[in-house]
């Protein structure tokens, strides 16, 4: 019954705004030791370029291959009921 009253109802959405904004704390105090700017997140191991310098990187092509020759369709029947007599 807890979770069925209005004041339950409240209580679980004000715990999860506070469990929210303690992550979202805790998420910048964390980027603030690794140094790196607010809302940018490293995602490999290179170092930051310089302001300023462009790249362009050539992405590897993706190889569709056909099924293998020894598949085959299923097939399906329908089925109906009899009528009823």
């Amino acid at each position: 019954m807890y979770l069925l009253s209005a004041n339950g109802t409240l209580r679980t959405i004000l715990i999860l705004l506070i469990i929210w904004q303690v992550l979202r704390m805790w998420m910048k105090v964390r980027e603030k030791r690794k140094g790196g700017a607010p809302g940018a997140t490293q995602w490999t191991n290179e170092q930051p370029r310089p302001k300023g310098e462009v790249r362009i990187e050539k992405l590897e092509e993706i190889r569709h291959s056909p099924p293998p020759a020894d598949v085959e369709d299923a097939d399906f029947e329908v089925i109906k009921d009899k009528p009823e007599n």
